[in-house]
């Protein structure tokens, strides 16, 4: 028996990592960037091709500056590769994500790559830490 409660420990933070990453791009395409930073521990980074924030405090703005003027995005995260130990983790996941110029459907470009993430367990609380985007292509409508 001392064996499966770890092994059901390493279960159940493994889902809330992946609801955690869930929330990350609903999120994005919710343009609730309050409540995204708001999944970053205090000291959190992100980073993307060409900038990085640090902290939690102004990442909201931060991202609305990117993603706020977007019509519409749609960001999936798939392919969740979760790494547990103790309070920390790791997770390397398949990006894509569409986003919309302006509300002609076919005004569009969009990027895949991956997400490489980080996270600490605060509070009984799973959180990012840090987050590396990295494209690996890009596209648009016609």
């Amino acid at each position: 028996m001392h064996e499966e409660a770890p092994r059901l420990r390493r279960l159940l933070d493994r889902a809330a990592i992946c609801d955690l990453l869930a929330e990350f791009v609903h999120c994005l395409d919710d343009k609730d960037f309050t409540g995204y930073a708001a999944l970053f521990t205090e000291d959190g980074v992100l980073r993307r091709p060409g900038a990085e924030h640090r902290g939690r405090a102004g990442l909201a703005e931060f991202v609305a500056a990117d993603l706020g003027r977007y019509h519409r995005t749609h960001h999936l995260s798939a392919n969740h590769q979760v790494r547990v130990d103790g309070d920390r983790a790791t997770s390397r996941s398949s990006m894509y994500a569409v986003h919309l110029r302006s509300a002609d459907p076919t005004d569009w470009w969009s990027v895949g790559g991956r997400y490489d993430h980080t996270y600490r367990c605060v509070d009984t609380t799973w959180l990012i830490r840090t987050v590396d985007i990295t494209p690996v292509w890009v596209g648009e409508g016609p």
